[in-house]
């Protein structure tokens, strides 16, 4: 197949997700976690939840990122091009804790090297905040978030 070809299903591929998932502005909710109110920008869709809080150098103290998927199934996330340090919260559609990791940036590693978070049960929704939020909140796995989208 010529290069041309190649090119035209590369667009043609392109085209049809940007159309599926076009851009917008990114949503954000108030969203309580134990007694504090956190800004939680929505990541629904694949474009989104792809992009992340990658490429980021910073994230207000109340700030972070709420993932939401189709129902409970297990779920895996990695700091690809995330340059600051994070918590990843991963709760049910019932809003029970089934993990909470720290991570760090992993500069300099392929994608291949990077640490994978998983949960250890299936989960729908996913929370980064900034690293050391959920120590400071004393939130444990088995605690619930009402979730409020």
């Amino acid at each position: 197949m010529s290069k041309i070809a190649y090119l035209i299903i590369i667009i043609v591929i392109a085209v049809f997700v940007y159309q599926k998932y076009p851009r917008k502005t990114i949503k954000t909710i108030d969203q309580k976690i134990v007694d504090q109110s956190f800004s939680l920008e929505i990541a629904d869709n694949p474009i989104h939840q792809a992009k992340g809080l990658s490429g980021r150098s910073s994230l207000c103290e109340k700030c972070g990122m709420l993932f939401i998927f189709k129902g409970d199934a297990p779920r895996s996330f990695w700091m690809k091009d995330t340059l600051i340090p994070l918590d990843i919260i991963f709760i049910t559609s019932l809003g029970k804790i089934t993990d909470i990791y720290t991570a760090a940036p992993e500069p300099g590693k392929s994608s291949f090297q990077l640490t994978i978070y998983q949960s250890s049960s299936p989960t729908q929704y996913v929370i980064e905040l900034n690293a050391g939020t959920a120590k400071k909140l004393n939130l444990l796995v088995g605690d619930t978030i009402n979730i409020t989208i």
